[in-house]
């Protein structure tokens, strides 16, 4: 019989005197008696209120709308989206326009879980933004969500959609943290084979830039062959064995795991690296993804691909959640805001 770890989690010695303090000051009061994700049931996890404590609040933008999506090619239910529409009036050709996906392992979260961000980027990088609520392990393992996330792309570069929605998908941003960004990523290189090759039904996708957040890049990834798997083992947050728990109910036939819509490191170099969008990815110095995510800016930047990489100083893997309590996420936050300005004008 296993036995279950039970609260208090004090910080692992391996990483405790590593982290921020400021992350540290707030762990110790608010987090170490919290129940961990990974040490209960899935449905315990969704049902315990907030997903990761330290947000700050949603800002007011000019409209907020929830969309059900129908699907094209894929079955399945219909997709809800929200749709954050910035104040004031649009430019002539439209809002630009960011479609993003949360966090959360592709076990939890949902259509709220960060709205913070989208707001933000929605007001203070003046476009419309998509966040989609794409459907969850273990009930749905890969690829549902792709599949989904798939589907709300075709869906939000259709013409119908742009005239809807006011938006210029000519100025198109793809975005996610965590789980979130393994998403954007990947639907980053579907889009591109789309537009390389003869599809009829679906008119070329052309993303401008894509903006990824400490993200899931290769989920054939351990302790045994990735060096900040094996150095931050037992970090804060998202140690291996959580990782491993999400990766478990996302991924439970082990084969998936290293096909490239799991794991988009894997993408063969000849699958045109080069003619991808531009790329922002902030990471976090203790995460164990950290590996892969500057693994995949640095596949990127061989290819001749514009990559800007951040490392947080001292931060494990959730701080864009945590802008209210710390500096990197406010950072994290206003990078972001600043990556949509600079692409779309």
């Amino acid at each position: 019989m296993t036995v279950v770890p039970q609260p208090p989690y004090p910080l692992h010695e391996s990483i405790r005197d590593r982290l921020h303090p400021e992350y540290v000051a707030f762990y110790n009061q608010f987090i170490i008696n919290q129940q961990q994700v990974h040490y209960q049931p899935v449905t315990a996890s969704r049902t315990s209120g907030i997903l990761i404590p330290g947000g700050g609040p949603v800002v007011d933008v000019g409209k907020v709308e929830d969309i059900s999506v129908k699907r094209s090619e894929t079955e399945g239910p219909d997709i809800p989206v929200r749709v954050f529409t910035p104040p004031g009036e649009r430019p002539e050709n439209g809002w630009p326009v960011c479609l993003y996906f949360h966090g959360g392992g592709w076990v939890l979260g949902n259509i709220n879980t960060e709205n913070t961000v989208c707001s933000n980027v929605c007001l203070r990088g003046k476009c419309v933004v998509v966040t989609v609520d794409y459907r969850l392990a273990p009930e749905y393992p890969f690829p549902a969500a792709v599949h989904d996330c798939w589907e709300a792309l075709l869906w939000l570069v259709s013409s119908a959609t742009a005239s809807a929605l006011s938006i210029d998908t000519s100025k198109l941003l793809v975005a996610g943290s965590s789980a979130g960004g393994n998403l954007a990523a990947v639907m980053t290189h579907k889009a591109l084979a789309l537009s390389q090759g003869d599809s009829e039904s679906h008119r070329p996708i052309r993303i401008v830039k894509q903006v990824l957040v400490v993200p899931v890049m290769d989920n054939t990834a351990t302790v045994a062959n990735n060096w900040s798997w094996r150095e931050f083992e037992h970090t804060a947050a998202l140690p291996a064995a959580k990782m491993m728990w999400y990766r478990n109910h996302y991924l439970p036939i082990e084969t998936d795991r290293a096909n490239p819509e799991a794991s988009p490191l894997l993408y063969d170099d000849d699958d045109n690296w080069s003619k991808l969008a531009p790329a922002v990815i902030i990471v976090g110095e203790l995460d164990v993804l950290r590996g892969e995510g500057e693994t995949y800016a640095e596949k990127l930047q061989r290819a001749g691909v514009p990559v800007d990489l951040h490392l947080m100083q001292g931060m494990p893997h959730p701080f864009l959640a945590m802008d209210s309590v710390l500096q990197a996420g406010k950072t994290a936050i206003t990078l972001f805001c600043e990556a949509a300005l600079s692409a779309f004008y």
